[in-house]
């Protein structure tokens, strides 16, 4: 079985503008700094290219939509979405498929 961070390497193939990989927050620092390596790996700065979406004020998770809106405005800058399951909706989906950005789903512990 492939783990996570070997299926975002497979999904991360930097080209033209597409150069960064969007994570839903939160995400174990583990797997962030995992994201990060990738990243470095392809010559590309985490700070620049990792796209940490940050909960709305008083919440503790990435909604759907805001996770939506952002790849249907910028993912045409981005290779790869990580997301967990509760930040998933038919409308994500579709605008990681619109945006031709790979969705990987990270399992909650």
């Amino acid at each position: 079985m492939t783990t996570v961070p070997e299926q975002i390497r497979i999904a991360h193939r930097p080209a033209g503008r597409r150069l960064g990989i969007i994570a839903g927050m939160p995400l174990d620092e583990t797997l962030l700094n995992q994201i990060s390596a990738i990243l470095e790996a392809s010559g590309q700065p985490p700070l620049r290219r990792l796209a940490r979406l940050r909960p709305r004020p008083g919440e503790n998770t990435t909604r759907p939509h805001d996770a939506a809106w952002f790849v249907e405005r910028f993912g045409h800058e981005y290779t790869t979405v990580v997301l967990t399951p509760d930040m998933l909706s038919p409308q994500v989906e579709k605008a990681c498929r619109d945006e031709q950005c790979a969705l990987v789903v990270v399992p909650l512990p």
